[in-house]
């Protein structure tokens, strides 16, 4: 049966406040609940805890566990679905030590596999912890969470002192995707390409759908993606022609323009330098006061691509088709760094950010979520208030800093590395290189991606040949074009096959309906 069309978020459950210490001997840490035992409940659905609001511990260090029982209740008449959700969530952790993990114990609720980090957030927002959870009229469905810091013996875990997370547990409507249900479909013979910390080290000609999960993407929410000679992933959009990269991870469905028709070699809007600053501002996409990658996170001004990105959106998407696109969607232009940020002038004279060192030197694991290294975890330089910085969006609602004005960016090295390009070789059998007539779909063009790869005297991004090759190139290279990269929301529907000569086309919908003000 299906859920009936109400909202369901229905209150606090409990608080969870956590600071991190560092004591002679220990960590420590306190936890604060409400203080009291609480039932909150509505007329549809109610969640009791089974002893007392509160979660309290005295002290916190590596191998502190600790739990708390709940149930929910539907009284409604009807079946329901509902997620778990963390509200205002702040979690300034740098390392992913600090996990979390539900299981329904009795009714048929959901349960998790599997501990998983707890989100990181250096903003309020809120992040689903498990999501569309049926639950039958009459049915009382009772759980528990576990949370503990895992200790790592051989690790300095030093970096979370001090640190904190606190936000409210609730229940929340489940919002079904339609993208999602329509995707999942098509990408039931989906498969894991390697596994965790397992090295990218080979090129994918043949056309495969592939996912990505855990560690390795926000959230830990599952990522579909096309790889390969994937001919099944062709939009036509806003009178355009776009490939499908992946899905992103609040379900909006990723696009890489690829022209005006399905056989054009002109796949691309324009030739633009990347940027015309010097040093490592040249590398951002938005970029600071001055030199410095402190400076060039305060993300004050645009890159030259950004404009001509922005300047492409507003003349040829904005008027009619901005309310198909995601304003929460996160284009990572990842500046973080594995070996330590060395300031121009320095006798080394150079700082390699993280795309060169994963896929330069090591041909490492390559991540949807921005700011990691090849194991999953946050660069040490990179914190999680500093890592957002690199998370471009137009609405913070996902995770994002919300530096965007219009909801446009480039396709990341990670994404060119999880579709079948490895660095310094050549595949021209991957579907961002060519057309329906299996040509290069930008002619004899090479094309900018967002991911830096390394600064000194001049600075460089990775880019893609027009042959199939993964390369990075000189920030002020003008004759390197320009291939936007969108989101459509994941309210939005769609119709067609995929092919070149039926592509998935979107179903209209009026100026004022939901879908065109959701955010996403």
């Amino acid at each position: 049966m299906e859920a009936k069309k109400k909202y369901l978020i229905i209150g606090i459950v409990f608080m969870l406040m956590v600071t991190i210490g560092f004591s002679a001997a220990y960590w420590t840490a306190q936890i604060i609940g409400s203080g009291k035992d609480m039932v909150v409940e509505t007329d549809e659905l109610k969640i009791i805890f089974t002893d007392n609001a509160e979660l309290k511990s005295d002290e916190v260090k590596p191998g502190w566990e600790t739990s708390k029982t709940f149930s929910v209740e539907n009284k409604s008449g009807d079946v329901y679905y509902y997620d778990i959700l963390m509200e205002n969530l702040i979690n300034t952790f740098v390392n992913d030590y600090l996990e979390y993990k539900i299981t329904c114990t009795s009714g048929s609720g959901s349960s998790m596999n599997e501990f998983m980090p707890v989100p990181k957030s250096s903003k309020a927002t809120t992040k689903k912890l498990l999501s569309n959870i049926e639950i039958q009229d009459k049915e009382k469905q009772e759980y528990k969470i576990e949370f503990r810091y895992v200790s790592k013996e051989n690790e300095n875990q030093s970096d979370d002192m001090g640190k904190t997370i606190k936000g409210n547990l609730k229940i929340g409507e489940y919002k079904i995707s339609k993208s999602l249900v329509f995707f999942e479909d098509k990408f039931k013979d989906a498969v894991k390409r390697e596994d965790d910390n397992a090295p990218y080290d080979s090129i994918v000609t043949e056309a495969k759908h592939y996912y990505e999960d855990g560690k390795y993407t926000e959230d830990g929410n599952k990522v579909y993606y096309y790889a390969g000679s994937s001919e099944d992933n062709w939009v036509y959009f806003g009178k355009f022609y776009w490939r499908i990269i992946r899905m992103n991870e609040d379900e909006s469905i990723r696009l890489l323009y690829a022209g005006t028709s399905p056989e054009t070699e002109e796949g691309y809007i324009n030739e633009n330098v990347y940027n015309d600053v010097s040093g490592i501002r040249s590398v951002g996409y938005m970029y600071g006061e001055n030199d410095s990658l402190e400076a060039n996170r305060d993300n004050t001004y645009p890159s030259m691509i950004k404009t001509e990105l922005d300047i492409w959106y507003e003349n040829n998407l904005e008027t009619n088709y901005d309310k198909y696109i995601s304003k929460t969607a996160i284009y990572c232009n990842d500046r973080s760094t594995q070996t330590g940020w060395k300031p121009i002038g320095d006798t080394n004279n150079r700082i390699d950010f993280n795309g060169f060192t994963k896929f330069y030197t090591n041909k490492y694991h390559p991540g949807f979520k921005c700011g990691i290294k090849e194991d999953g975890n946050l660069n040490e330089d990179t914190p999680e208030n500093e890592r957002v910085k690199d998370m471009f969006s137009v609405s913070q609602a996902s995770g994002g800093n919300g530096a965007l004005t219009k909801p446009i960016g480039l396709m990341t090295a990670d994404e060119i590395v999880y579709a079948g390009g490895i660095y310094s070789e050549t595949n021209s059998d991957v579907y961002y290189i060519r057309n329906s007539l299996g040509n290069s779909v930008t002619g004899d063009e090479n094309w900018w991606t967002m991911t830096p790869a390394y600064s000194m005297s001049s600075s460089a991004v990775f880019n893609m040949w027009s042959s199939g090759g993964f390369w990075n190139i000189f920030v002020s290279d003008v004759n390197t074009v320009v291939r936007p990269v969108i989101s459509l929301k994941s309210c939005v529907e769609f119709e067609g096959s995929g092919l070149s000569n039926d592509p998935y086309t979107v179903k209209e919908f009026a100026d004022g309906s939901s879908c065109a003000l959701a955010e996403n």
